[in-house]
């Protein structure tokens, strides 16, 4: 008997990038990506067809940044105010 497929399996990956467009946690974009391969390229379009970005307020390595802003090649516009760059809590 074989396995029937889910029927979040069957959207196609460019509905999917839709979809995780309207998702502004970055952590839960990481937390999307990690589901399938199928989920990790609907999150690289998602990003990459965002032409804003906003970190404010988060705090952020440069890695993770480096990451997410590489992705996103259509970015006008990246707003990093009140952010926290690497910075121990206290």
């Amino acid at each position: 008997m074989g396995r029937e497929e889910a029927e979040i399996d069957r959207l196609p990956v460019d509905l999917l990038a839709y979809i995780f467009g309207f998702i502004i946690s970055f952590t839960d974009l990481a937390q999307a990506s990690s589901v399938c391969r199928k989920w990790k390229e609907g999150v690289k379009q998602s990003l990459a067809q965002r032409n804003s970005m906003s970190f404010a307020g988060w705090k952020m390595d440069d890695d993770s940044t480096t990451r997410l802003v590489r992705l996103a090649y259509n970015l006008k516009e990246l707003d990093i105010s009140r952010s926290r760059w690497g910075l121990p809590d206290n």
